[in-house]
């Protein structure tokens, strides 16, 4: 009998190129929308990080501009609406943070869209260092008291002295600032700071009472009024003794003049040191080669450098420029910088103590000297 061996057939299964080809393509799809989620988040992520510095640029600026303004004695004549020129006292900080390092700061934006600070050092020396970038733009405007309309100071590319005239009464400043925030530019931002010196300062000029500007007269003080008896004295009777009279040449004296200028032993020990000539001197000889009229005439945009000679008793002395608020005269050396127009008038004026010219205290006694820039 024979027996059947059963034999089976394995066959090799596997896939049509139909399925192959809807494989790959459902693939492919989903590999790219995988892309495209990472790509758009590493978009975002990098706008964002633009965006954090961008408005890190501005509130540093912002920052920056208003606490120099804040701690501001007087501010320059800017070359146009860009700059912002602030004087200060050297023991407060400037643009760098730093104190006793520099007393004038000049804000402005650069060719490379970058806020800049100019520095000139207590030694006379120049520093640029830049505060901020990706900013697109930079104006500056100034508040007075009792201003009523905007006026520009440059028209037609002179001066305008209506607004010249009261440069010194400069208070506040309104500052406009645009970041660039990726490839467009934000909205320009404003604010407004203010100089709490040079407010206080005014307050005081115009009347205004404040706790820096108390008023001048105490109130009196009433008190109600305390009755007493009567004390009844026996009146006592003296001899009257005569004096001849004693009969004096009258001494007729002159009326002292006030004196309004002060003494030139005193302004002898006053330098004023140019960076770009050798018109050297002290306040004095200066002085003689100045008037209203006939300006002492200096390089524009250049520093000048007041000094006081070691050992001078300069107590109550001040120092203002262009009419504005007076800063205490120290023996640290005091740059000015010149106005950077050909053509416009600068004045420094030096208030003297006036205990120190046999002089009643309520008369001004104060030395003025013209510049004009050329």
């Amino acid at each position: 009998m024979k027996r059947k061996i059963a034999s089976q057939r394995y066959s090799q299964a596997g896939v049509s190129l139909i399925e192959l080809m809807v494989g790959l393509t459902v693939g492919l799809i989903i590999t790219a929308g995988a892309f495209t989620v990472l790509f758009s988040n590493q978009k975002l992520i990098l706008e964002k990080d633009v965006m954090d510095r961008s408005q890190e640029n501005f509130r540093f600026a912002s920052t920056t501009i208003t606490r120099l303004v804040r701690q501001a004695t007087s501010f320059g004549f800017p070359a146009n609406n860009n700059e912002l020129v602030v004087y200060f006292d050297s023991s407060q900080r400037d643009c760098l943070g730093e104190t006793n390092h520099s007393s004038v700061n000049t804000f402005k934006l650069n060719t490379d869209n970058e806020l800049i600070c100019e520095l000139v050092l207590n030694d006379g020396t120049p520093q640029t260092v830049t505060l901020a970038k990706n900013v697109s733009g930079l104006k500056f405007a100034y508040g007075i008291q009792n201003g009523t309309a905007y006026q520009p100071y440059f028209a037609n590319g002179t001066a305008n002295t209506a607004v010249s005239d009261v440069w010194g009464t400069v208070t506040s400043v309104l500052s406009q600032i645009s970041v660039f925030s990726g490839s467009d530019k934000q909205p320009t931002t404003d604010f407004i700071s203010t100089s709490h010196y040079l407010a206080m300062t005014k307050l005081a000029s115009t009347g205004g009472t404040s706790l820096v500007n108390p008023p001048s007269t105490n109130p009196p003080v009433v008190t109600d009024p305390v009755e007493k008896d009567p004390v009844e004295k026996d009146p006592v009777e003296k001899d009257p003794v005569e004096k001849d009279p004693v009969e004096k040449d009258p001494v007729e004296k002159d009326p002292e003049q006030p004196q309004t200028q002060c003494l030139n032993t005193m302004l002898d020990n006053i330098n004023l040191s140019f960076s770009n000539t050798s018109n050297n001197g002290t306040w004095g000889i200066v002085l003689g080669k100045s008037s209203k009229t006939d300006p002492f005439k200096a390089k524009k945009d250049k520093s000048m450098t007041v000094t006081v000679k070691a050992g001078t008793d300069i107590t109550g002395w001040t120092i203002s420029r262009d009419g504005g608020a007076a800063a205490d005269l120290t023996y640290t050396s005091i740059p000015y910088i010149l106005p950077k127009s050909s053509g416009v008038g600068m004045n420094l004026t030096i208030h003297c103590d006036a205990s120190k010219t046999s002089v009643t205290n309520d008369v001004d006694i104060s030395s003025t000297i013209y510049f004009i820039s050329e």
